[in-house]
């Protein structure tokens, strides 16, 4: 051997054992240098390109993992390295492409087939992650994080009983691995199996007392079950505020500029900037705030950006892309922004953030839309509702002080895409069709027996439900039999489950007359949906937040007299209702031109009375509450 090949081995050696040591800026100039001693050294490229990767330049990591394998094209490394650069740089197809031809070229190439299915969830393709995991858990049974994982793709594909197998399987390697609890207890909640689904929360929480989603995901449950006393839920949350302040190191107190002469700073923080029903809520209110009066700043926790993310980016004086950064780092990014009043929109719901505000990153913080009940920490200021939602005396149940705007507090905006409303189906099918396209879990046992009642009133009417857990064959299956041991057939009763487009989702409306409204967890932007498509929505209301969302809906869509007091009533509206054909097909026909004319859709004016109120608040001092001196409610 030539002495410069033993000088190139030599320094090989070394670059590895630098590499291997995380000594990288050691390892890159040994590398660099045998790049260039060795034109044809792929190993050494490949290494280049995963220490630029970890320095964060994924560009020129991507450029030598493909020096790489165009000297070494079934190097799988080399495509493996490849699907990171590509997936840094927010290229998720070609990165998708790229690991797949990892594991092709080396089986049981376990990194590559878990950043595979990923890649697949990224991109929403539920079935060929699917596929993967199960080939890694023929390979790997003993993995329980896997078999998690595997359950979570099913239950995102509507197969809950899948899902809850799976994550048992994984609870049968591992008892303790909490997110599996966790998970198990959400499949559960989405069958309506609320009792099964408390006890995989608890169990979650006795063995991670920390874990904040699982706790999360236990209060949101609350809200779904009728007979729970609203102290009890009170105290629960309290709890979760009292955990998630632990966690938190608050930021160092500011003293407020409230000069009336300048424009506030609003920041609203949310991972549902996207297409969810969060954006037909606070679009308008991005489109038409006042920038003489505020400037607009947007926090998105939010992985992978979608059209309407970039139609709201436009809207917003700042924008921040905060899904890769922790609690700590997203206050302290909110701090330096100067954010003045801070507003949550997500409460509770699916990848809150709502632990940041613990922190105290602005001086004024408050939480709205997105969840139907208190946040639970000291923190949040105030909690943004009307007179209807949470009338005067329900204050005892939140930790926030409730700040009441003029109207509804909420301002919705119609898909411009919608679909023209369709006649009324009962003129031509000779029956009335009642329908829900709610949550499955708001389908509970209660509202299934009062719907079967007004069906049993009306014997020629039929029934539809359409939501995504219906696409389970065996919740299909338990509900014709719930509602068959209520009194109604089978032959009365269409389940239908996910549709892939907002366009086939919004055209089954067509299929029905008058929508029925969910109880005590109303709907809500399934509410509007409905009376956009021309349906107008019989409502039950209750005595909280999440019950009267329909009562403060319907009355600013100027149809209070959809609204009932008691089951009862709900039942006797829904048969004259029935009657009165003529009188279906009249509202029908004016319902969305009524719906647009309302307050409801009146995005300028709400937007005006919001202003007002988040300005009330900001510059008078009988709103300044320091942390100190707040203390939790009464219990009530």
């Amino acid at each position: 051997m030539s002495k410069q090949n033993i000088l190139l081995r030599t320094r090989k050696k070394k670059a590895s054992a630098c590499f291997t040591a995380r000594q990288y800026d050691e390892a890159w100039t040994l590398y660099q240098s045998i790049c260039k001693s060795d034109r044809l050294d792929a190993e050494a490229r490949l290494a280049c390109g995963v220490i630029a990767g970890l320095r964060g330049e994924h560009a020129q990591a991507e450029d030598y993992c493909r020096q790489a394998l165009m000297l070494a094209p079934r190097l799988a490394a080399g495509h493996f390295n490849l699907g990171i650069a590509l997936r840094s740089q927010g290229r998720l197809a070609d990165a998708r492409d790229a690991f797949r031809r990892a594991t092709e070229l080396q089986p049981n190439y376990s990194e590559a087939m878990d950043a595979l299915v990923h890649a697949h969830i990224a991109l929403y393709d539920w079935p060929a992650a699917a596929r993967v995991l199960n080939d890694i858990v023929a390979i790997w049974p003993r993995k329980a994080e896997m078999r998690n994982n595997l359950g979570t793709v099913y239950q995102a594909m509507g197969r809950i009983g899948d899902a809850i197998a799976s994550y048992e399987a994984a609870l049968n390697i591992n008892p303790r691995l909490a997110v599996a609890l966790s998970s198990l207890g959400s499949a559960y909640q989405g069958r309506g199996d609320f009792e099964q689904a408390e006890r995989c929360y608890r169990q979650c929480l006795a063995v991670a007392p920390g874990d904040l989603q699982a706790r999360s995901n236990l209060l949101m449950l609350l809200n779904y079950l009728p007979d729970t006393k609203a102290d009890t839920v009170l105290a629960e949350h309290l709890e979760w505020g009292r955990v998630a302040e632990g966690r938190m190191q608050p930021l160092r107190p500011i003293v407020p500029d409230r000069d009336p002469q300048r424009r506030v700073r609003v920041g609203y923080l949310s991972p549902d900037f996207c297409e969810h029903s969060v954006a037909s809520f606070i679009e308008p209110v991005l489109r038409h705030h006042d920038r003489s009066r505020f400037e607009v700043w947007c926090y998105s926790n939010l992985p992978r950006p979608d059209e309407t993310t970039l139609r709201l980016k436009a809207y917003a004086d700042g924008w921040r892309d905060v899904d890769k950064l922790s609690d700590g780092e997203v206050a302290n990014l909110i701090r330096n922004d100067q954010i003045d009043i801070l507003v949550d929109l997500t409460g509770h719901t699916a990848n809150s953030r709502l632990a940041v505000l613990a922190a105290r990153p602005a001086p004024l913080q408050m939480t709205w839309i997105g969840y139907p009940n208190t946040t639970g920490l000291r923190a949040v200021d105030y909690r943004i509702t009307d007179s209807i939602a949470d009338p005067v005396g329900e204050e005892s149940y939140f930790s926030e002080q409730l700040l009441r705007l003029p109207g509804s507090f909420l301002c919705y905006q119609p898909h411009c895409d919608a679909l023209n409303v369709a006649p009324l189906p009962a003129a031509v099918n000779g029956y009335v069709t009642f329908g829900s396209f709610n949550n499955f879990s708001k389908i509970n046992p209660g509202v299934l027996q009062l719907w079967a009642e007004v069906l049993k009133l009306l014997p020629d009417a039929r029934l539809l439900l359409k939501c995504p857990a219906l696409t389970d064959a065996d919740i299909r299956n338990r509900i014709l039999a719930d509602l068959q041991g209520l009194g109604v057939g089978a032959e009365r009763v269409e389940l239908l489950g996910h549709t892939p487009t907002r366009q086939e989702h919004l055209a089954l409306y067509a299929k029905v007359d008058i929508a029925l409204d969910t109880f005590p967890y109303n709907g809500t932007t399934t509410t509007c949906e409905a009376l956009w498509m021309g349906v107008p929505v019989l409502s039950l209301v209750g005595k909280r937040h999440a019950g009267r969302v329909g009562a403060s809906l319907l009355n600013a869509a100027g149809l209070a007299d959809w609204l009932a007091d008691t089951p009862v009533s709900f039942m006797e509206i829904a048969r004259a209702r029935a009657a009165d054909l003529s009188g279906l097909d009249h509202l029908r026909g004016m319902l969305r031109g009524q719906l647009a004319d309302s307050t409801l859709c009146d995005a300028a004016g709400f937007v005006r009375g919001l202003e007002n109120a988040l300005y009330e608040a900001w510059v008078s001092p009988d709103h300044e509450v320091s942390d100190s001196m707040r203390q939790a409610p009464a219990s009530g």
